[in-house]
């Protein structure tokens, strides 16, 4: 009898949680706005790439021979370094409200970067580039292209500063 592994667990885990985004999603109530997509359009994007990203993991991924002595799962540095990431999320969390999202998604991207790399060798002047840029993309295609606000800080409220 053959042993499934944890690739198609985890693959068969992350299409049903596609399929529960995507059948939550249905219940969004529909308000029409001309010429804009709606609010379902994101709930089905990610549910769509969820699934398409574990059907790529469960036959890309897949181990080619089992293994008599296979890896925990989470090795203890794992849970460690889970810990960490989970700690960090949370912080970002609280910073977009007090320092604003633009400033605290420069800080996280880098942050999440930096601690996801693991052993694999980045370089500081690019990371801090991408951080830069993708938080950047972020925020004024929210703020500019989709006319969406996001959090300013409310430091720089109480100091006076405008944030853009």
């Amino acid at each position: 009898m053959k042993k499934i592994n944890r690739t198609y667990i985890m693959g068969a885990v992350c299409l049903a949680l596609s399929a529960f985004i995507a059948w939550q999603t249905t219940t969004i109530p529909e308000r029409l706005v001309s010429n804009e997509p709606g609010p379902k359009m994101f709930p089905f994007i990610a549910a769509g790439g969820i699934a398409v990203f574990a059907i790529l993991s469960m036959i890309f991924d897949a181990p080619k021979e089992d293994k008599e002595d296979p890896k925990p799962y989470l090795d203890k540095a794992g849970w460690i370094r889970m810990g960490i990431i989970m700690a960090e999320a949370v912080l970002f969390t609280i910073g977009m409200e007090f320092i604003g999202f633009w400033i605290t998604a420069m800080v996280g991207t880098f942050v999440f970067l930096w601690t996801l790399k693991g052993e694999k060798k980045v370089n500081f002047i690019v990371a801090i580039l991408f951080s830069v840029g993708l938080a950047s993309l972020g925020y004024f295609g929210f703020t500019r292209g989709f006319v969406i606000p996001l959090p300013k800080g409310v430091l720089w409220e109480s100091l006076g500063i405008p944030m853009p």
